[in-house]
C-alpha cells in the first residue's frame, strides 16, 4: 500500500492520445481545401499604413504547384533543402508549398543581422541547401545582406560565387525596389507535364530554428505529421470544432516560428489573419495598437497572443471586441489573465511548448472565477519533474520539467553534443524550465533552471548580451540580469557595468554602441528591445562568488536601487 501511494505521489503525468490527427501531408491538405472551397480566403495580410492583401485556397494551391514544377525543372529533387527567408506574406506561402509539392524540404531563415553571418552559419551547419528563395525586404535590405556572401547571375538566378558552397540558385520573391535586374519566382519557367513526387507524412516538412538563447540558433526537423499535429493542438487548446463555425484566427507570430507556422488553417480549413512583420514596431504598445485595429476590423473570433502582448491588449481602453477564445503562452502565464474571461474573451486557452518538443501542455479556462492551477499534458504527451539527482520528485516538489511525446524531438541537426545535453537515451527532452506538479495534478512553471531570460517570447542568455557589451573598450566588466516588467509579466534585460574610465562611457552611449554592434535591420527593429538592456547601472566593482565568478544575484540586488526613475534612465548613468 505504501509503495502504491509512493508511485501515485510521483510527479509524472500522461494524457491518452485521443486526437484524430490525419496521417497525411501538408500539400494533400492544401489540395483538399482548394477542391472544397477554392474561392475562400485562406490567409489575410495586414501591413502598417498599406492596404490589406489576401490569398484563397485555390489560388495558393495553383501558384504553389506551378512554382514547384519550375524549381523541379531547375534541378530541385525530392529531399533537397531549400532556404526560405522573408516576412509573413503570400510569396512566403507560395514558396513554402511549392518546395513541399516538389518533395523538397524548406529551411526557414531570418535576416535579423545586417551582415548575414547568422544566416550563413546556420545554412552551412545544416548543409546541403541547394536553393535560396528570398524576400528582397524593405529597400532591398535582405538582398543586400545576401550579397555579403554570394554573387548571383541576375538574369538566371545561378550562383556564381558563394560562401555557402551547396547553394546553386537564388530566387527573389518579388522585383527589387531599386529596379535593378534580378531573377524572381515569376521568371521561373515551368513545364505543365512535370510530374511531382509522392510525399510521405514522415518526410521532412520544415527545418525550424530555435530562438538562439546562446546567440546561435540550432536547427530542428519537423515531419508533415508532426506539423499537422501542432496545428490541431492550436484548435484543441481553443476548444474549437467544426460545429463552432469557420476557424477565423489572428496570429501575428512569424510564419517561421512554430507558434506562427500556418498549419492550423490547413487542418481546419479556416482563415489565418496576420501582420506581415510585427518586428518593425519599436515597442509592444505600438504593435498592439495596430493589432487591436486589425482584430476589430476583421471581427476575429479567435486569436493567439504571447503573454506580454496579451497583457498590453488588456490595458487598451479603446478595445471593445470580445473574442470567442484567446490562446496565450510563450512563458509563464499570470493568474491576472483569467480576470478578462467573460469581458475580452469567453475562454482562455494556455499552451506550452518549444521548438524542440513542440506543443506538449495546455489548459482551457472558462470563468474569471477559475483558479489558475497550471497546465495539463496534451493528448499523447508524458510529463515528469526531475530533481538534481536525475530522479523524479514527489508531487509538490520543484525540479526540472522533462517532456516526452510522439512524434518525439529528433535532436538538433548536425549538433550531436548539444543534443546529448538535452535529450535522454529514453527520449525525454530536458526543457530547462523550473516547475512542479501540484495537488490538482497540473504543472506550474516558475521560470528557467538556468539564467536564460524570457523576453517577448524569445529566450536570451545573459552571457550573449554580456559579450556584446564587453566589445566596448571602455567596459572593464559586465553582468546582465533580468528584472520583471510587471505591466507585461516579461523579463526586462538590465546590466551592471564597471568602466575603465568613468568619463568615457554613459548609459546612452553604451546602448548606442550595442545597437550598432547588433546591426539589426529596420525590419527587425523590435529586437533591440530584447537584446539592449533597458537599464545600465555603473559600479566601481561587482560582487563575486567564493570561486571568483561574477555573482549575478548579488549584482542584481545592488543595482536595483539605482534603476527605477521616472525618466526611465538609470540614476547613476
Amino acid at each position: 500500500l505504501d509503495m502504491m501511494e509512493e508511485i501515485e505521489n510521483q510527479s509524472y503525468l500522461r494524457a491518452v492520445d485521443n486526437m484524430d490527427v490525419p496521417y497525411t501531408t501538408l500539400p494533400k491538405l492544401l489540395q483538399k481545401w482548394a477542391t472544397i472551397k477554392p474561392e475562400s480566403e485562406a490567409f489575410v495580410f495586414y501591413t502598417y499604413e498599406q492596404p490589406k492583401t489576401s490569398i484563397t485556397f485555390g489560388k495558393l494551391c495553383q501558384d504553389a504547384v506551378t512554382l514547384a514544377k519550375g524549381i523541379r525543372r531547375l534541378g530541385i529533387d525530392k529531399g533537397d533543402i531549400v532556404g526560405i527567408g522573408g516576412k509573413n506574406n503570400l510569396e512566403w506561402l507560395v514558396s513554402t508549398f511549392a518546395v513541399l509539392f516538389a518533395g523538397a524540404c524548406p529551411m526557414y531563415l531570418t535576416f535579423h543581422d545586417k551582415t548575414g553571418e547568422g544566416m550563413k552559419r546556420i545554412v552551412n551547419k545544416v548543409g546541403g541547401c541547394k536553393m535560396l528563395i528570398i524576400d528582397p525586404g524593405l529597400d532591398d535590405i535582405h538582398w543586400k545582406i545576401c550579397q555579403n556572401f554570394l554573387q548571383v547571375d541576375a538574369s538566371t538566378g545561378a550562383v556564381e560565387e558563394s560562401e555557402i558552397p551547396s547553394v546553386r540558385w537564388v530566387l527573389l520573391t518579388t522585383a527589387l525596389e531599386s529596379g535593378k535586374q534580378c531573377f524572381t519566382m515569376k521568371d521561373v519557367i515551368f513545364d505543365e507535364n512535370t510530374i511531382l513526387p509522392e510525399i510521405d507524412p514522415e518526410d521532412t516538412a520544415a527545418i525550424l530554428q530555435t530562438s538562439g538563447s546562446t546567440g546561435f540558433p540550432k536547427a530542428v526537423k519537423y515531419s508533415h505529421y508532426r506539423i499537422i499535429k501542432c496545428g490541431l493542438h492550436f484548435a484543441f487548446a481553443l476548444d474549437w470544432n467544426p460545429e463552432n463555425g469557420e476557424f477565423i484566427f489572428f496570429n501575428d507570430r512569424p510564419f517561421y516560428w512554430l507558434g506562427g507556422y500556418p498549419s492550423f488553417s490547413l487542418v481546419t480549413g479556416g482563415k489565418h489573419i496576420t501582420q506581415t512583420n510585427m518586428l518593425t514596431f519599436s515597442s509592444i504598445p505600438e504593435a498592439m495598437m495596430f493589432t487591436s485595429e486589425i482584430v476589430q476590423n476583421e471581427k476575429v473570433p479567435y486569436a493567439f497572443f504571447i503573454v506580454p502582448f496579451l497583457l498590453e491588449l488588456l490595458m487598451l481602453k479603446k478595445f471593445t471586441w470580445t473574442f470567442k477564445g484567446v490562446l496565450t503562452g510563450g512563458q509563464p502565464v499570470p493568474a491576472s489573465c483569467l480576470s478578462a474571461i467573460g469581458k475580452v474573451y469567453n475562454i482562455l486557452g494556455v499552451l506550452y511548448g518549444s521548438t524542440e518538443a513542440a506543443f506538449n501542455m495546455g489548459k482551457i479556462y472558462r470563468s474569471s472565477n477559475d483558479k489558475y492551477v497550471g497546465l495539463s499534458a496534451l493528448p499523447g504527451v508524458e510529463i515528469k519533474i526531475v530533481g538534481e539527482n536525475g530522479m523524479m520528485v514527489p508531487i509538490g516538489t520543484k525540479g526540472e520539467l522533462y517532456v516526452r511525446n510522439v512524434p518525439s524531438f529528433p535532436g538538433y541537426l548536425n549538433e550531436p553534443e548539444k543534443t546529448a545535453k538535452v535529450l535522454t537515451d529514453s527520449g525525454w527532452y530536458k526543457t530547462d524550465d523550473f516547475a512542479q506538479v501540484n495537488s490538482d495534478r497540473c504543472v506550474e512553471i516558475f521560470g528557467r533552471v538556468s539564467d536564460v531570460m524570457e523576453i517577448a517570447g524569445a529566450k536570451i542568455l545573459p552571457s550573449f548580451v554580456e559579450e556584446i557589451i564587453k566589445k566596448n573598450k571602455a567596459v572593464k566588466e559586465a553582468v546582465v540580469f533580468s528584472v520583471k516588467d510587471t505591466l507585461h509579466n516579461d523579463d526586462m534585460p538590465c546590466a551592471a557595468v564597471v568602466r575603465t574610465d568613468e568619463k568615457a562611457l554613459t548609459e546612452h552611449s553604451l546602448k548606442a554602441f550595442m545597437k550598432k554592434e547588433l546591426q539589426f535591420s529596420q525590419e527587425a527593429k523590435f529586437l533591440e528591445s530584447i537584446y539592449v538592456p533597458k537599464h545600465i547601472v555603473f559600479h566601481k566593482e561587482l560582487p563575486k562568488t567564493p570561486t571568483g565568478k561574477s555573482d549575478r544575484s548579488k549584482t542584481r540586488d545592488i543595482s536595483l536601487p539605482y534603476m527605477m526613475t521616472e525618466s526611465g534612465e538609470s540614476k547613476n548613468s
